[in-house]
């Protein structure tokens, strides 16, 4: 569970507060003056995740600014409060899922006088939910701000879930009520039911403390976990879990549980920033910006998305298409611009070289023709092993494992270890999450090669760039694509009714800024655009292998002498290919200015990093001393490329590296946590002193007030708050 500090229920960074935070030396730089957000997570405080989410993403509303100025819009990010990113995926996207994700919704705030409570009403039409979109209300009433002594002020907060606001058949809802009877205590109580499916869902808790947080008693329980009773001091926390309320072991007067310390930590960082090493400055990634479009095609610009680096984004998947006008607002003035779509992507990749003594103890991913044969598993774990260290025949890659993705997540059973034994000049294409996507090695190298990727948008034709001259040739030897691509054409991997060319290459292709075929590579083979037949539908492809797309082989601007040379490091090191399919992810959306030009954004700064001891935020960097990993930093906190792995229903990374590390080709940035998550170290028999037992406030079990607000107000005109910052 992930706990945020917030306006009023972050109920972990309350109870476990007083985390010191390192500095950088420069004193006075962004660097050294940047906050870092330290949580707890612990299993007990469960139930308020959603709670400290909700409050979390409406603190972007800004609702004491806009008290009794009538219904705003505002466009909220979705994603920095609701985290989906620790889903154990940190490899190189060649997608468009980094795109940021806003969400509509309309406020309206109002106070009779100074000294009367603050009431926010919100409607959020379409928000996600474990199995699609919920439109939801909440109503605030805000009695006294958080304060110093009482970081949770006073208030009341309901909120009410449906399905949509056309059918306001209720699916759930819950309540938050603050402690405000009991002289010296603060805390809150918490009561959500919901309905999923036939079943219905429920969670709740009273968490009691003294006013200076020195000590206090809180009861909690969810769905998933049971229940829970803690108790704890300034030093100690006391934790038993049990099926539910009655039968925790307290209740008997068995005062047995867990012990955890207050002031010892394991940390876990899962955002970080970057600045210059030199400045302390922040580095900023102009990775794009908000737009509006017109979702009747009719320059009634009503919608709201966002276009970048990684594409568009909006309201509605899908309701932008080629052709079609957007518009950028700037203070107020309207800059147009066109929507460029292609049905595939051409992404450059720049060679790189990993030892292949530096390569043991980096897990890749490998597919042969038994993968696909065995619906037993879903892909090989393969390991370099060396005949010192390992105790095999010979050094090279090994099929270590067989693993299988489910519901949970993946699972890996054990196998062999057995080589993977390759012929003269045969390469071998695996994929690593650690090294950022694909990795190949051509026998009898020393050296392996991962890449670099940046995606071509058509805005490279400054003087030396790939498009200077509008268009480029570009050569292929391995997997050269045919050129449209119909349904009998995707019946195999390769070979005849496969995608690719069967004839030995060069076979040249055509890329150009212009022409019917506006970035798309064209096959001169066939003088077709390489695309999947526009008849065809995600379902009639997913029984194929090429359901997830088709990727071209590397692809150069000039020949080479042997068909093999493609994959040596020594001979090419910058190379092309084209990826296309039925899904945004593998298809292009770009942007064109006024004058014709294509918008550039910049790309994720990309730069190699080796792991250390003195680098690791533990002081043991474990296994992965000396690895290195491809990581990636798209700005305002997000720097992935670290490995994660699966602790229960949560993703933790793998290890964490320290504040005031360099980084970069040149040691040109330096790192700092943005976000760190921490877990209670075990305390065993310091708990002696603390006694479980019911709080002063019961747990409820319904709710007292109501989210009734009646219907969500048209609003008309700009968004007056945008993820938290005031047009």
């Amino acid at each position: 569970m992930k706990m945020i500090n917030t306006l009023c229920v972050a109920g972990s960074a309350v109870l476990w507060s007083g985390i010191a935070t390192a500095a950088f030396n420069d004193a006075g730089t962004e660097y050294s003056t940047a906050e870092t957000k330290n949580y707890v997570w612990n299993e007990a405080l469960e139930p308020i995740e959603l709670v400290n989410s909700i409050l979390c993403f409406t603190a972007q509303f800004n609702v004491t600014e806009f008290a009794n100025e009538g219904p705003y819009l505002v466009l909220a990010d979705e994603g920095a409060c609701f985290d989906d990113s620790d889903d154990g995926s940190t490899g190189q996207s060649s997608g468009a899922s980094n795109t940021p994700s806003y969400l509509k919704a309309v406020a309206n705030v109002t106070r009779e006088s100074d000294s009367s409570p603050l009431i926010a009403n919100v409607w959020i039409p379409e928000m996600a939910s474990g199995s699609g979109e919920q439109a939801i209300r909440f109503k605030a009433v805000i009695s006294e701000g958080a304060s110093s002594t009482d970081p949770f002020g006073q208030f009341t907060f309901n909120f009410e879930f449906f399905d949509n606001f056309t059918d306001l058949s209720p699916q759930g809802g819950g309540e938050v009520l603050t402690v405000d009877s009991l002289a010296g205590s603060i805390g809150f109580t918490l009561y959500e039911s919901s309905q999923q499916g036939a079943s219905t869902y429920t969670q709740s808790a009273s968490v009691v403390m003294s006013s200076d947080r020195s000590d206090g008693i809180a009861l909690t329980s969810s769905g998933n976990g049971g229940a829970y009773a803690l108790t704890f001091s300034a030093d100690n926390v006391l934790l038993q879990n049990a099926s539910d309320f009655d039968s925790l072991p307290y209740k008997s007067g068995d005062n047995s549980g867990t012990c955890l310390s207050r002031t010892l930590f394991d940390s876990d960082v899962h955002r970080y920033d970057l600045y210059n090493a030199s400045t302390g400055a922040q580095i900023g990634v102009n990775a794009g910006f908000p737009i509006r479009y017109a979702s009747a095609n009719n320059a009634n610009y009503d919608s709201y998305g966002y276009i970048g680096y990684w594409g568009l984004w909006s309201e509605v998947e899908g309701a932008v298409t080629n052709g079609e006008t957007i518009v950028k607002d700037d203070g107020g003035t309207q800059t147009p611009y066109t929507v460029v779509t292609a049905p595939g992507r051409l992404i450059k990749n720049t060679v790189k070289t990993l030892n292949l003594s530096d390569a043991r103890g980096v897990s890749f991913s490998y597919w042969d023709s038994t993968v696909f044969s065995d619906s037993t598993f879903d892909q090989w774990v393969v390991k370099y092993l060396t005949a010192a260290q390992d105790s095999v025949g010979s050094d090279g890659f090994y099929k270590t494992g067989k693993l299988s993705w489910g519901q949970n997540g993946p699972t890996i059973t054990a196998f062999g270890p057995t080589q993977i034994v390759l012929s003269s000049n045969e390469s071998l294409y695996m994929y690593s999450e650690q090294l950022g996507g694909e990795v190949k090695y051509l026998q009898g190298k020393t050296a392996l090669t991962y890449y670099e990727q940046s995606f071509i948008n058509g805005s490279e034709t400054g003087s030396g760039e790939l498009l200077n001259g509008g268009s480029v040739t570009l050569y292929c030897y391995d997997n050269c694509p045919i050129g449209t691509l119909d349904l009998s054409d995707l019946t195999n991997w390769s070979g005849a009714s496969s995608p690719f060319e069967t004839a030995s290459g060069p076979h040249n292709f055509t890329f150009s800024t212009t022409g019917g075929n506006l970035l798309t590579l064209v096959s001169a083979n066939s003088s077709e655009p390489v695309r999947y037949n526009a008849s065809l539908t995600q379902s009639n492809i997913d029984s194929t292998p090429h359901s997830w797309g088709v990727r071209s082989g590397p692809m150069v601007t000039s020949t080479v002498s042997n068909s093999y040379d493609i994959y040596d490091p020594a001979i090419v090191t910058e190379y092309y290919v084209w990826e296309t399919g039925l899904q945004p992810w593998n298809q292009l959306t770009a942007i064109q200015d006024g004058s014709g030009d294509v918008v550039s954004f910049d790309k994720p700064l990309q730069f190699t990093y080796s792991h250390s001891n003195a680098n690791d935020r533990s002081g043991s960097a474990g296994t992965f001393a000396g690895q290195t990993f491809l990581l990636n930093y798209g700005g305002n906190g997000d720097l992935w490329g670290i490995p994660y792995t699966q602790n229960g229903e949560r993703y933790v990374p793998q290890f964490s590296v320290s504040d005031g590390v360099l980084m970069g080709s040149a040691n040109q940035y330096v790192v700092k946590a943005r976000e760190i998550e921490q877990t209670m170290q075990a305390a065993s028999g310091q708990c002696s002193a603390l006694t479980l037992a019911d709080p002063a406030v019961s747990v409820p079990t319904s709710v007292s007030g109501s989210a009734d607000i009646g219907d969500m107000p048209v609003i008309e005109g700009e968004p007056s708050v945008i993820a938290g910052v005031t047009q």
